[in-house]
């Protein structure tokens, strides 16, 4: 039986480079990461949704870095005149 491996939200901030609070909670309510169970009063991260949820956005990077840019910044749209 496989058994579910969770971390407390200061281990997610060290997990993702020292991130704020707010920003925990920011890629939250994005999508970015999923919700957090609630175990007393302290929130844990289920391991396993934080592996998915960093594949996810890796793939969506990818997606994204592989795509031309939708525009033309303002600075570079007159270069070639």
């Amino acid at each position: 039986m496989d058994s579910k491996r969770y971390i407390t939200q200061p281990q997610v901030k060290q997990r993702y480079g020292s991130i704020s609070d707010m920003t925990v909670w920011r890629w939250i309510k994005a999508g970015r990461l999923p919700e957090p169970a609630l175990f007393g009063n302290r929130n844990y991260f289920d391991i396993s949704e934080l592996d998915e949820a960093d594949r996810r956005a890796k793939e969506q990077y990818r997606r994204a870095r592989a795509e031309p840019p939708k525009h033309t910044p303002p600075h570079l749209q007159n270069s070639s005149k």
